[in-house]
């Protein structure tokens, strides 16, 4: 059964990334006129999934100079998962970088035009940098595998002697050499993952027509999510796909979660600083893109993806003792976590873009034409209903989250002498189940995009000092990601799942090493 349901997985997988590969030869054949990108926003959906991809990227990599340069031997059995993902992740944002560009067959030209003052353009030399190093360190932590493994006979043995570049030497004076290489590898990289993802924070910060971009805190807030979703990754992959022993990989889930849970307490606290600096400098620039991502047409990314699914479930799903102690449970926050970062990417993007720079500019600016009402309305329609499936799986996560709950405090109940305190526990969760349906379901039916907009102007009119906050600003420009935006994401993410999966399967990235030496 479990096999048919990889192999039913797999298909589907399979299917999506042909579909989507199809739509980016589409892209490259039309070029950007098939996206709803505008000269309002002119950076979408692939800019926030490139951000993405490099923040998980940087996160791994930073995880795996935590093991090889500073020496915490806990997380050592997935030093070389870390530096695996790190590359596979790095590949797909840059793949999104090529899809954004206006003329891609161009992309060679920043390597002979040269420009030492540009932020991009130093960035760019940063990941080349930072691939040969993520490469070197993973073939050194590897060689040793390698060549025991090309030892054999079939193509299985001729792939490992081609990767293993002619190396015979398997004796540990050799692997003391080659960690040594990985240390010294590791503390160039340090400041290169840093520049790598602060310098992203960077390229958003020095766009000084953006108030929201160039808070001193936004290349810190990059770099501390990126650690958060990287954890989370790992979280994830090695509660679900690790091969190590039980006891090991359980433990190991587990101290993954509380690594995850504290980072991503300390990237809420920064996120919480930024607003605050926000809403109380009441920069109306600043305030609007704000506002836009509190109460917008996607103030669900927000509250339901990026804080309800994104941090405060899987924060309490790692610390919980419940659920805290079981690998699974904290390998699917991890997973909640990864999904719940890509809606900060979303929030860092599109908001701060859709209101223009100077007021009217949108009208007066007729060179190139603005969005169709057409375009808008049925964005509009798709809108109501992303934000009702998200309401309707924030509703599922909550009552599946109580309904443990009330199970737990059920059974501490019949085996407590004292169980008047449990039963009110019950009654709690109970009565929080009921309340978050009926609320949830009211929001559901509603005929309005701006779903929390009642909500916002009553407590504007309600609570005068709140009013600068709460009244809601006009949406200038509504972008939403076109059907080749999303296919050609979806192309993507499926051709990076997929070379995953054959790098999974193939290479030797979570072998013992004392299992290998034994052989």
């Amino acid at each position: 059964m479990k096999r048919l349901g990889m192999i039913a997985f797999w298909g589907v997988v399979a299917v999506a990334t042909l579909i989507g590969l199809a739509a980016v030869g589409l892209r490259i054949y039309k070029g950007l006129g098939i996206t709803n990108l505008n000269y309002i926003v002119p950076w979408g959906l692939w800019v926030a999934f490139y951000i993405y991809f490099i923040g998980l990227s940087a996160g791994s990599f930073l995880l795996s100079t935590m093991i090889f340069v500073f020496g915490i031997k806990r997380f050592e059995p997935i030093g070389r998962i870390a530096l695996f993902s790190a590359l596979i992740a790095l590949n797909a944002g840059l793949m999104f970088v090529l899809l954004d560009l206006g003329h891609m067959e161009r992309f060679w030209t920043v390597f002979i035009n040269r420009n030492l003052f540009s932020v991009l353009s130093i960035e760019i030399h940063f990941y080349l940098l930072y691939i040969v190093i993520i490469c070197s360190e993973l073939w050194l932590l590897m060689r040793r595998d390698l060549v025991r493994l090309g030892q054999g006979e079939g193509w299985q043995a001729w792939l490992y002697r081609l990767l293993s570049f002619g190396s015979k030497d398997a004796s540990p004076e050799s692997a003391a050499r080659d960690m040594r290489l990985v240390k010294i590898l590791g503390l160039i990289g340090l400041p290169t993952a840093i520049g790598v993802h602060g310098g992203t924070g960077a390229l958003f910060a020095v766009v000084k027509a953006r108030p929201m971009w160039y808070g001193p805190l936004f290349p810190i807030i990059f770099i501390v999510s990126a650690l958060a979703s990287g954890a989370a990754l790992l979280t994830f992959i090695v509660a679900f796909f690790g091969r190590m022993p039980k006891e090991e990989r359980t433990e190991l889930t587990l101290a993954l979660g509380k690594l995850t849970a504290g980072i991503l307490a300390f990237d809420l606290l920064l996120i919480w600083s930024e607003f605050s600096i926000g809403f109380y400098g009441a920069i109306p620039e600043d305030l609007d893109a704000l506002r836009l991502i509190v109460f917008g047409p996607f103030w669900w990314v927000f509250w339901l993806q990026q804080l309800l699914f994104g941090a405060i479930v899987p924060i309490i799903l790692i610390l919980w003792p419940k659920t805290g102690r079981n690998p699974y449970w904290v390998g699917l926050a991890g997973l909640m976590v990864v999904i719940g970062i890509f809606g900060v990417r979303l929030n860092i993007v599109i908001p701060a873009l859709s209101m223009p720079v100077l007021e009217g500019l949108a009208e007066a600016y007729s060179v190139v034409p603005a969005p169709s009402k057409a375009a808008f309305t049925v964005s509009a329609e798709v809108v109501l209903w992303l934000q009702r499936g998200a309401i309707l799986l924030a509703l599922a996560t909550i009552v599946a989250f109580s309904l443990i709950g009330w199970h737990a405090t059920r059974q501490k109940t019949k085996t407590s002498r004292s169980g008047a305190g449990h039963w009110v526990a019950q009654v709690a969760a109970g009565v929080g189940i009921v309340a978050i349906a009926l609320l949830a379901l009211s929001w559901f039916g509603s005929n309005s995009t701006l779903l929390s907009t009642a909500s916002a102007n009553y407590l504007a009119d309600n609570f005068s000092g709140l009013s600068g906050i709460f009244h809601l600003s006009p949406v200038k420009a509504l972008y939403f990601p076109s059907p080749n935006e999303w296919l050609t994401s979806i192309g993507v993410i499926g051709f990076t799942l997929i070379l995953f999966a054959i790098g999974w399967q193939l290479l030797p990235l979570d072998v013992d090493p004392h299992a290998a030496e034994a052989h």
